[in-house]
């Protein structure tokens, strides 16, 4: 069945744009009831109230990234490179609907939720990029040398700068500035710099 026929899924698809835009704190029962053409006791005989509704949300934006993600991951078909390619464009695809206020906004008004997200974090980054840090080293394509430990905690890191924002607020002003401001914006280049480095290679060894 279609999701536009099935009133649970449309609920959860109009819930989660408007979450994901406007913040969750913002938007009211009432309000999606409206955009959806229902009531609002319509909308409780499938949720129980509008947290239940976003941890479902959260739970299966997650699934969705990690299905994509393992299936990428365990494909035969894709050389290593293009792998991590494929991978970090996904992600940031799917981060970049996600308004950078949404987090701060469920930390406060949604702890329940903010434990969803943050072990889907986890799982991102101690799991699938701990796996893709072992094939990258079986294949040749990063140094044996590479302090694995590091490269998780790094890739963990650039995902908590994105998902805490207690974490930014500890950054002076000055360089908040130039940070980029979306979520994709963030990870994409947060990505870059732990594969790719700082230095540039061709003068340094000039």
């Amino acid at each position: 069945m279609e999701a536009s026929e099935n009133p649970r899924e449309r609920i959860i698809a109009e819930a989660k744009q408007m979450f994901f835009t406007h913040g969750y704190s913002k938007v009211l029962m009432a309000d999606l009831a409206r955009n959806l053409g229902m009531s609002k006791k319509t909308l409780y005989q499938y949720f129980t109230g509008k947290e239940e509704l976003l941890n479902v949300i959260i739970r299966q934006h997650g699934h969705d990234i990690q299905r994509e993600v393992e299936r990428i991951l365990k494909s035969d078909q894709i050389e290593f490179p293009e792998k991590i390619k494929q991978i970090f464009s996904y992600v940031g695809t799917k981060l970049h609907y996600i308004n950078p206020e949404f987090v701060q906004d469920i930390k406060k008004n949604a702890p329940s939720s903010w434990q969803h997200l943050q072990q889907h974090k986890a799982d991102a980054a101690f799991l699938r990029f701990n796996s893709l840090l072992d094939e990258g080293v079986r294949k040749g394509y990063i140094r044996e040398d590479t302090n694995r430990t590091m490269a998780v905690l790094l890739y963990a890191s650039a995902l908590e700068t994105i998902l805490n924002p207690d974490f930014t607020q500890q950054v002076p002003a000055e360089l908040m500035q130039e940070l980029p401001h979306t979520p994709a914006a963030v990870f994409d280049g947060l990505v870059k710099i732990i594969f790719n480095g700082i230095i540039d290679t061709s003068k340094a060894s000039a």
